[in-house]
């Protein structure tokens, strides 16, 4: 298994529900929180898991 972690990990491990981050990567923006069930079922497309 790889010993590498995401980037910024810890960081968003605390984030608490409502709370949001702005991540930039490659020039753009993306909003980021901790996903809510509603939410997973909302989005409908599958997920990562990165364990």
């Amino acid at each position: 298994m790889c010993d590498r972690k995401f980037p910024y990990e810890a960081e968003l491990l605390k984030l608490e529900e409502g709370q949001e981050e702005v991540l930039i990567i490659g020039g753009r923006a993306f909003i980021v929180s901790p996903a809510t069930e509603a939410d997973i079922e909302r989005i409908g497309k599958g997920f990562f898991c990165l364990d």
